[in-house]
């Protein structure tokens, strides 16, 4: 399973958990301009890897209020429901 989130970042699974991913453009000589993944979290189960997902996009963010906090929750919340059509 590969669910792409946004720009930067996408969940993969394998039969044990599923992984949060950062995307990136290789540099390698084998694999140069080809887009890679980088495991950022395993998780047990999905709601524990959109959790996760959360909180580094809000570490990332620029906030510097409460109120820019909550609003970018709202802004990656509705990124998700766009990816999984809710």
């Amino acid at each position: 399973m590969r669910i792409d989130i946004n720009e930067k970042y996408c969940i993969t699974s394998d039969e044990y958990q599923y992984i949060l991913n950062t995307k990136f453009v290789s540099n390698g000589k084998k694999t140069k301009g080809q887009e890679e993944l980088k495991v950022v979290a395993y998780c047990s189960d999905l709601n524990h890897c959109l959790k996760e997902l959360v909180k580094r996009q809000i570490r990332e963010s620029d906030c510097i209020s409460l109120r820019d906090v909550v609003k970018r929750i709202e802004e990656i919340r509705s990124e998700i429901n766009r990816t999984i059509n809710f």
